[in-house]
């Protein structure tokens, strides 16, 4: 009897975590005209906002193999981005991919797109713009973690 108790306890307890697992995303490199310190400071501050809706992976070693990934897939006759989704998220068991990228418009002026990718479906299941105009880096990091919410679906 305890036994058996014990069997049904785990058994919910698997269901339970189960449904309440977060999905796994993986965050490429921030781009952009931004200066290592900004880059890396970009990245903290949206990998923190992000995390809140996903098991994040990001980092150094990421951004290693997102570069090799896009370097190797560039190489073939028919280089195919979905391609260098799935094999990146396959390393990572991951879901999701999302990108963050820093376009400048005029001086202190900038463009910010931030895209979710659905691997699985092969679509951009997310994809917000928006201007800074004469954006300070304080700035830029409220617009960045701003449009990181909302892709990622946090109120």
């Amino acid at each position: 009897m305890k036994s058996a108790l014990k069997i049904c306890l785990a058994v919910v307890l698997l269901l339970l975590q189960s449904a309440y697992a977060q999905e796994v995303a993986v965050l490429l490199p921030v781009t952009g005209p931004l200066t290592p310190f900004e880059r890396s400071t970009l990245t903290q501050e949206v990998a923190a906002e992000m995390s809140a809706g996903f098991d994040l992976k990001y980092g150094a070693e990421v951004d290693r193999f997102v570069k090799q990934v896009f370097q190797d897939e560039s190489k073939k006759k028919d280089c195919d981005e979905a391609n260098c989704y799935r094999r990146i998220a396959a390393k990572y068991h991951a879901e999701k991919i999302a990108a963050l990228r820093v376009v400048q418009a005029e001086k202190g002026d900038y463009l910010v797109a931030a895209h979710l990718y659905d691997v699985a479906s092969g679509e951009m299941t997310a994809s917000e713009k928006m201007e800074c105009a004469q954006c300070s880096f304080e700035k830029l990091k409220t617009v960045c973690k701003a449009l990181s919410r909302r892709i990622a679906g946090i109120k």
